[in-house]
C-alpha cells in the first residue's frame, strides 16, 4: 500500500526532497499543531512528530539569520571569487609570534591558562587594552573593561542589558547586520538614518530625535560604525562627531561607538576616536582583535561607564561564565611585548596595495551608472546600481559568473537598499580581486542592456 492510501482525504501533502533516493523522500502533512512526516522505510510507517515551533519564544521567532553566513556558503563553492565575507587574509595572521607566546604561556602559567576566569575577564588583558585605548583617551581604566567572544557577543550583552521590545535605536542606514541581528533578537525598534560622504546625516538625526520625544519616546542608544563603515566604507567626520555627541547630551542618548576597523587607515588622516571627545560618560565602545590578529582566538571587548559594567557582567556570565583563558592570556602578552603596532603596520601595507586594485579595476570595468564609495581603510567597498536595478535578483547570476557580494538590502533596518551591494578587498588576491571585478562588471553589463531589468 501507499503511503497516500494512509493519509485522511482532507490532508494535503507536498514532497520534500525530491532528488534523494527512494528510501530517504519524505512527506510532510500539516494540520493545526502536528505534522505527519513520512519516510519511505523498509517497514513503510508513518512517524508523527510534534510541530516544535510551538515552543519557542516570542524572541526566538523575530530572530532573524545572518544573510552573510548563508552568502558565504555559497560563495565557498570551488572556482567563486568571493567579495562577500569580511574575512582578514591569513597571510596577516601572527603565527609564529603567537607559537612563541603560546609555548611559553602553557610551559608557565598552563594551570591558569588552560582554567576557568574572571567573568570580565583577565586582568592582564583588561589592563593592556585599557592602555591601547588610553593613547586617544588617558581615562580609561581596567574596570572599565569586559572581555566577550568576539564583538557579536559585546552586541548581544548590550542588547540584554538596555533593550525592551519596541524600545527604540537609532542607527546609520545602512548599518552592520550584525547589530541589525542583535537589536531584532531584543525586539527594538529600529530607525535607520541615511548617510552622505561625511556620514550619518545629523540633521535628519536631529529631526528623528525631536519627533520622538514629542511622542514622549527616548531612545536607549545611537549605534555607530564610525570608522571605515560596514558596509558602505564611509568615515564619520569630525565635525558630525562632535554634533552627534551634542545630540546625545541635549536628548539623553548614549552612543555605542562599534569600532572595529579603527587602526585599519591607509590615507588621510585619523579622526579621533567619538569617546575621546565624550565629556559626559555617555559613550559605549567596541573593539576587537578579530581584524588585527586573528578571528580564531575570539577576544573583543566591550568599554563603557564603570556604573554599567556591573549588569554587563552578570548578563555574560549567564552565557558563558567566561571568555577562554587561554586566548585572553595570549593576546595579553602579544600586547605586552608591543607587536600589535608591527602587526597593525603590516596590515595597513597589504591591504592598502589590494584597495587599490580594487579601485583602479572598478573605474576600468565597471559600466556607466553604477557607483561606488572610495573608502580610505577598513574592509569593505559600497557599491549602488542604477535605480530599478536589484543586487538580490542579480546575485544567483553573478554565483553563475563564479563571483559573489552581499546583498546591501541585509543592511537596511527598513528592508530597502535592493539596488546596492557590499563587497571585501582584504581576503582575495590582488590577481583574483581583479579578475572578480571584471567578472561582476560583465554581469552587470549584460543586465544592463537587457530590457526590464
Amino acid at each position: 500500500m501507499f503511503l497516500e492510501d494512509k493519509l485522511s482525504a482532507n490532508e494535503k501533502m507536498f514532497l520534500i526532497g525530491h532528488d534523494a533516493c527512494i528510501s530517504r523522500k519524505s512527506y510532510i502533512l500539516p494540520s493545526k499543531r502536528w505534522q505527519q512526516i513520512a519516510a519511505f522505510q523498509k517497514t513503510g510507517s508513518i512517524t508523527l512528530v510534534k510541530d516544535l515551533t510551538a515552543f519557542y519564544s516570542k524572541s526566538a521567532l523575530s530572530m532573524r539569520r545572518s544573510e552573510i553566513r548563508d552568502l558565504l556558503k555559497v560563495a565557498r563553492r570551488p572556482g567563486i571569487i568571493s567579495f562577500a565575507g569580511g574575512l582578514p587574509d591569513p597571510q596577516t595572521f601572527p603565527v609564529k609570534e603567537l607559537e612563541d607566546i603560546s609555548c611559553k604561556l602553557l610551559q608557565e602559567k598552563g594551570a591558569i591558562a588552560l582554567q576557568y576566569g574572571p567573568t570580565d575577564g583577565e586582568p592582564p588583558l583588561r589592563e593592556e587594552i585599557a592602555k591601547w585605548m588610553n593613547r586617544e583617551k588617558a581615562s580609561i581604566k581596567p574596570e572599565n573593561i569586559l572581555i566577550t567572544a568576539g564583538s557579536q557577543q559585546g552586541l548581544d550583552i548590550i542588547s540584554r542589558v538596555f533593550l525592551d521590545p519596541n524600545d527604540v535605536v537609532i542607527m546609520e542606514l545602512p548599518t552592520y547586520i550584525g547589530g541589525l541581528q542583535a537589536f531584532n533578537a531584543s525586539r527594538a525598534q529600529m530607525i535607520g538614518i541615511p548617510q552622505d560622504s561625511q556620514g550619518m546625516r545629523m540633521d535628519l538625526l536631529k529631526n528623528e530625535l525631536a519627533d520622538l520625544a514629542r511622542k514622549r519616546k527616548k531612545p536607549k542608544f545611537i549605534y555607530v560604525v564610525p570608522d571605515f563603515q560596514n558596509p558602505s566604507g564611509i568615515t564619520l567626520s569630525l565635525a558630525r562627531r562632535k554634533m552627534l555627541l551634542q545630540l546625545a547630551y541635549q536628548f539623553d542618548v548614549p552612543i555605542l561607538e562599534d569600532s572595529p576597523y579603527r587602526d585599519l587607515r591607509y590615507a588621510g588622516k585619523d579622526v579621533p576616536a567619538i569617546y575621546s571627545l565624550d565629556t559626559q560618560n555617555q559613550v559605549m565602545v567596541l573593539g576587537t582583535f578579530s581584524k588585527l590578529l586573528c578571528p580564531g582566538l575570539r577576544i573583543a571587548w566591550i568599554m563603557a561607564p564603570a556604573e554599567w559594567m556591573e549588569r554587563m557582567v552578570v548578563a555574560k556570565q549567564g552565557m558563558d561564565l567566561c571568555s577562554p583563558t587561554y586566548t585572553q592570556l595570549l593576546v595579553a602578552e602579544y600586547l605586552k611585548r608591543g607587536l600589535l603596532p608591527i602587526q597593525i603596520e603590516k596590515i595597513r601595507k597589504l591591504y592598502g596595495r589590494k584597495l587599490k586594485v580594487m579601485l583602479k579595476a572598478l573605474n576600468q570595468y565597471m559600466p556607466e551608472g553604477v557607483k561606488w564609495s572610495k573608502p580610505n581603510g577598513g574592509l569593505f567597498l559600497w557599491i549602488e546600481l542604477p535605480v530599478g536595478m536589484s543586487a538580490n535578483d542579480l546575485f544567483a547570476q553573478a554565483i553563475e559568473s563564479n563571483v559573489a557580494y552581499v546583498v546591501g538590502s541585509a543592511f537596511h533596518c527598513n528592508g530597502k537598499g535592493q539596488n546596492t551591494m557590499r563587497i571585501n578587498f582584504s581576503y582575495s588576491s590582488e590577481q583574483q580581486i581583479e579578475e572578480g571585478v571584471q567578472r561582476l562588471s560583465r554581469m552587470l553589463k549584460e543586465n544592463m542592456n537587457t530590457p526590464n531589468t
